[in-house]
């Protein structure tokens, strides 16, 4: 996956979302030495309150970039269970951040 393509559009219920990749996988921050691949989301067209989803760096080794079709699927799936995990789009104020779960033999 190219950088320029890491980014999206879905649709949850009624909702439209927007998403776009932050850090890719191998990335250094200042709290850890490596990161995965984290996504933000929010409501599309509308500058609420925004998702961040972080995937563990294992599941997107640097060497071996995702598919954008598989990842897009992972961070639909991934909003869902923020939103079941008290996530409310619609609310203001900080990031909402949700880890997701590490993937079982690359599924």
């Amino acid at each position: 996956m190219s950088r320029g393509e890491a980014s999206g559009r879905f649709q949850l219920e009624a909702d439209i979302f927007s998403w776009a990749v932050k850090f890719y996988a191998g990335e250094s921050s200042a709290n850890t030495h490596v990161r995965g691949i984290s996504a933000r989301v929010c409501l599309a067209d509308a500058q609420m309150r925004e998702l961040v989803i972080e995937f563990d760096p294992r599941d997107y080794p640097p060497q071996r970039p995702p598919s954008s079709g598989r990842l897009a699927a992972r961070i639909q799936e991934c909003t869902q269970q923020a939103i079941a995990a008290g996530w409310r789009p619609e609310s203001r104020g900080k990031p909402f951040r949700f880890t997701a779960e590490r993937l079982v033999d690359g599924k």
